[in-house]
């Protein structure tokens, strides 16, 4: 009877336990909805967290939010510039429920946001300040410590909010593991992303970037962007394309710590580079990063474009550097690398209407450069080129076969420096035309070490040769028969060492130029010329001409001197005389043997011979030989030239050379100008 008794207590205890359970179980979800909805208030007052519903399975262990929305608005003063993010669902799974009852600490497998819209504004993401960044450490979470192993947010739209629309910048799926607040006030923190974005377009800085895809895999350690388009919104239209950039072994932790990309390689592959002198460099990003990293960078086919208004650059290009840091974006003073390997091909470059620079290749490591047909190309005729100016100037075709730079400092190149061991220019040949006929400018030529002083490279090269090389001047007379004289100096070598603009206290006094050469393939003129690297320093410059056909000048000096040398063998010429910015002084030796000059008439258009000045030339002016068997003294003339600051120092030498000459001849002074 008594066990009757118990078994029906007993069943009336479970049955009423059952019904409160079932009644707890009815008003628990709203009991949590108010809590959650309560705690999503008190957050913070810069973010507002709201859902249309809330669905809980004990079951299942799981949270369910309908339409959940999240919205940030840092500046009280400013409520309009907020970022918002909403989702159609949100589902926190496999909660361990007792956990954050008893301990507040809140645990679960994954948290999945499905169909959000992130709608960001373009003033605060440009505006990133103090305030926004502090914003985490100032919410009060419900929680002591999270732990949520998968976050992902998936089939998302985000927007950029501006004054004049919203702009879909990207699609795409994001996935975080291990994300974890392990104390109040902290800022969330994650283990591994997984990011994929579709279609980006995003505007900043007088710039529109666009891309296909970009992929994030921290578990890969793997960036990678696909058709990456930067397209400038004013001027100039023209893109940089490039089609893709991989980067591998990337440090996940760096990029989060520091705002720098640390990565084993980075590849960029397939680009097209467009680059406006003009425009301001873009400075604002997307996103905040503050350096590049890299033990291998390659830039595989790239075509690069350069232009600012007046010069233009172009040029493709394969390059591989190693132990790549740049250590603040866009700024040339802060690149850096170990070693460069990179090929260079289809140089053309133009600074101004007249004339190109055209080089077939480029090919550089660290031990040295090598330049292969560098071409200097006109782009106009060379009597139009004058008229164009309304002055004199040197019309200039050229073309060297071979550059070659030992021992470069590639590194010093992109901070305006030029270091290197020696350079060598081989079978050079330079062609040069002006027109006497135009008026000449009367403007100050410096010196040549004065003028080296006055370029924006700093220049440090041990040696300079020149091998093989020639040099034709040609010119267009002010009067004379409507013909030009040409001037040729064959097979010329010569060194420069040191080659220096910008001495210090250790370097050397001066720069010494040996050359080398013949004149219109004819005999040998050789010199030493030593350039002070100080101020007020007189150049020496001492040398000879030796075994020279003169009537091998006729070309230059019937044309331009209305002299015609009728026969004449210079044995030699020697030279030793200094300059200054004021006059030049020495001497010059000759000696010749056969030599008869003659004058021809300076008021007609053909080459008749001025008898009775050809015959004073013959018979009182100049001997016919003035060989070695004659006293030094008497072979001897003193140079003392007045220097013209408006001429070339090439005028400064052949007139001192010439007032030696003169001077070498007893009535030298009635010899013809």
């Amino acid at each position: 009877m008594n066990g009757k008794r118990v078994i029906r207590i007993g069943t009336k205890i479970i049955v009423a336990f059952c019904l409160i359970l079932i009644a707890a179980l009815a008003v628990l979800p709203t009991v949590i909805e108010k809590k959650i909805r309560q705690q999503f208030t008190d957050l913070s007052p810069a973010l507002d967290v709201k859902f249309a519903s809330l669905h809980l399975g004990f079951f299942s262990s799981s949270i369910s939010f309908d339409r959940l929305s999240l919205t940030f608005t840092p500046y009280e003063n400013q409520a309009q510039h907020t970022h918002r993010l909403d989702f159609s669902t949100a589902v926190l799974s496999q909660t361990s429920f007792f956990k954050f009852l008893f301990s507040k600490n809140l645990v679960a497998k994954d948290l999945i946001l499905e169909d959000g819209k992130l709608q960001l504004d373009q003033f605060l993401l440009e505006r990133v300040d103090s305030l926004q960044l502090a914003f985490f450490q100032k919410i009060a979470w419900p929680f002591k410590k999270l732990a949520i192993r998968n976050v992902e947010l998936k089939h998302v739209k985000a927007f950029l909010h501006s004054e004049e629309n919203d702009q879909l910048v990207a699609t795409g799926d994001l996935k975080l593991a291990g994300i974890r607040i392990d104390r109040q006030g902290a800022v969330p923190a994650f283990s591994g992303i997984n990011l994929t974005l579709s279609n980006i377009d995003y505007q900043f800085s007088g710039y529109k970037l666009r891309a296909d895809v970009m992929a994030v895999n921290s578990a890969k350690k793997v960036v990678e962007i696909k058709t990456l388009r930067l397209i400038p919104t004013k001027g100039s239209r023209e893109e940089t394309r490039i089609s893709s950039i991989r980067a591998t072994g990337f440090n996940l932790a760096n990029v989060l710590d520091s705002q720098e990309l640390n990565a084993k390689k980075i590849v960029i592959d397939k680009s097209r580079i467009v680059i406006d002198g003009n425009k301001v460099k873009p400075r604002s990003l997307p996103f905040n990063l503050k350096g590049i990293h890299a033990d291998i960078c390659q830039i595989r086919e790239t075509s690069i474009r350069y232009t600012d208004g007046v010069s233009k650059c172009t040029l493709d290009a394969s390059v591989t550097l190693e132990e790549l840091n740049i250590h603040k974006l866009f700024d040339k003073n802060n690149f850096h690398f170990s070693s460069l390997y990179g090929s260079f091909s289809g140089i053309r470059y133009s600074g101004d209407a007249y004339r190109d620079i055209e080089i077939k290749s480029l090919e550089a490591d660290n031990g040295r450069i090598q330049v292969t047909d560098l071409k200097v190309v006109p782009r106009i005729g060379k009597y139009e080129f004058g008229r164009r100016l309304h002055h004199q100037a040197d019309w200039v075709q050229a073309h060297i076969p071979e550059i070659q730079v030992f021992k470069p400092e590639i590194n010093q190149l992109f901070y305006d420096k030029l270091f290197a061991e020696k350079i060598t220019i081989s079978k050079a040949r330079i062609y040069l035309f002006r027109d006497r006929r135009l008026p000449r400018r009367q403007q100050n030529i410096p010196l040549p070490v004065a003028y080296i002083k006055t370029f924006p490279l700093d220049i440090r090269i041990k040696t300079l040769e020149l091998a093989n090389s020639s040099v034709a001047y040609e010119e267009y007379p002010r009067e004379g028969y409507g013909q030009t004289g040409i001037l040729r100096i064959e097979t010329i070598n010569a060194t420069v060492s040191p080659l220096i603009n910008h001495p210090v206290a250790s370097d050397p006094a001066s720069i010494t130029m040996q050359v080398k050469g013949s004149i219109m393939g004819s005999g040998i003129v050789s010199g030493r010329v030593i350039m002070p690297l100080q101020r007020n320093k007189p150049y020496h410059v001492k040398g000879a001409i030796e075994k020279l056909e003169l009537t091998k000048l006729n070309s230059s000096s019937e044309n331009l001197g209305k002299i015609r040398i009728k026969s004449g063998f210079l044995d030699l010429l020697s030279f030793d005389f200094i300059m200054t910015d004021e006059r030049s002084a020495g001497k010059i030796v000759g000696a010749y043997h056969n030599l008869v000059i003659q004058q021809l008439k300076k008021h007609t258009e053909e080459k008749n011979v001025a008898n009775f000045a050809s015959f004073m030339l013959r018979h009182l002016i100049i001997p016919l030989n003035k060989d070695k068997s004659l006293p030094e003294r008497k072979r001897t003339g003193f140079v003392d030239y007045p220097r013209d600051p408006t001429r070339f120092v090439s005028h400064y030498f052949l007139q001192s050379l010439l007032m030696g000459v003169k001077k070498s001849f007893t009535l030298g002074f009635l010899l013809p100008k």
